[in-house]
């Protein structure tokens, strides 16, 4: 996979993104196993419950964003003309330079204006230290890469759709800064 940006990926498991302050209220895998997987109360198990490309969660007093649906890596990515960014997470590419050309596409555009997208709100708070990992971990005893992203405190309009062409196929959660608290 070629290295324009960061990407992580999971055993298979969706991702979560959630405040710095909060990964020690996560939990992952704790308490799961594969036979009681649907029937426990673990967070991984709740986590996959969600199939949503973006879904809310408990985690503690916080709220966490399950990133659902499809498996594939995962990247952030910022741009100047955005306040908030991209999570992409790649289902098919044949070259990652081909992304940002795509997010600024008339046909991106249309599709994440459309009725297929799905919206929902997401509020920020200060400092706005966010950290996308797998939903399997362990918050405070993170093993696996993550990827940091700092965001201005406020509500966001996390809006996601997946993007197809003849070279791509991404699913992108665009976070767009609504309200700032500032």
């Amino acid at each position: 996979m070629p290295d324009l940006h960061e990407w992580i990926d999971t055993e298979g498991g969706p991702f979560l993104m959630l405040a710095e302050e909060s990964l020690s209220s996560w939990r992952g895998t704790e308490g799961w196993t594969f036979e009681t997987h649907g029937e426990d109360a673990s967070d991984y198990s709740r986590a996959c419950d969600i199939s949503d490309w973006i879904g809310p969660i408990r985690c503690g007093d916080d709220t966490g964003y399950v990133l659902g649906g499809d498996i594939g890596p995962v990247s952030w990515i910022t741009t100047e003309e955005l306040d908030g960014g991209y999570l992409v997470q790649w289902l098919g590419v044949d070259d990652e330079a081909e992304i940002l050309p795509a997010l600024r596409s008339k046909k991106f555009e249309e599709l994440i204006s459309s009725e297929r997208a799905e919206h929902i709100s997401i509020e920020i708070h200060e400092p706005g230290e966010m950290r996308v990992i797998q939903a399997a971990e362990i918050g405070d005893d993170l093993v696996a890469p993550s990827i940091p992203i700092k965001l201005r405190s406020g509500i966001y309009d996390a809006t996601s759709a997946c993007l197809e062409t003849t070279s791509l196929m991404i699913v992108v959660r665009r976070l767009k800064l609504q309200y700032s608290a500032a």
